[in-house]
């Protein structure tokens, strides 16, 4: 197996599970007040992730499309792109605009509490999907 390969399944394996449990805890030690911490730093590998899900299930999309694969590969790596690019969409919307200091107010906070849950969930089912997969198979489009 590629060592490249390898290191990435890592990072979207270890990035998905320091979102699922962060995502789970924050309620638990989170003190109320508006700053996220422990966000603020792992939105930073959310980013690096979110690019390399995106890529690796675009590659795995456009391997599928060869005709070699099963009709169940392919249709698992078009969700997976598909999912990838709404992950994407969203979750640098959400970023670019916490980045924003003026941005924190009103309905803004609201939609932050709405949307960034959805967000992590499915960055975890994609990085945790994508990074086992890369390891299992060396990121080969069939199984």
């Amino acid at each position: 197996m590629n060592t490249a390969k390898r290191v990435l399944a890592v990072f979207l394996v270890g990035t998905g599970v320091a979102v699922a449990l962060n995502l789970i805890l924050t309620p638990v030690y989170h003190d109320g007040s508006p700053d996220y911490p422990s966000w603020r730093v792992l939105n930073w590998f959310m980013a690096a992730g979110v690019i390399a899900v995106l890529a690796a299930s675009y590659v795995r999309r456009r391997g599928t499309g060869s005709g070699e694969a099963s009709t169940l590969e392919a249709v698992l790596g078009s969700m997976t792109y598909y999912g990838a690019i709404v992950l994407t969409m969203l979750f640098f919307w959400e970023w670019f605009w916490t980045l924003n200091p003026d941005s924190e107010t009103g309905e803004a906070v609201t939609s932050h509490l709405v949307y960034f849950p959805l967000v992590d969930a499915l960055y975890v089912v994609l990085a945790l999907a994508t990074g086992s997969r890369l390891w299992s198979n060396g990121g080969e489009t069939r199984a």
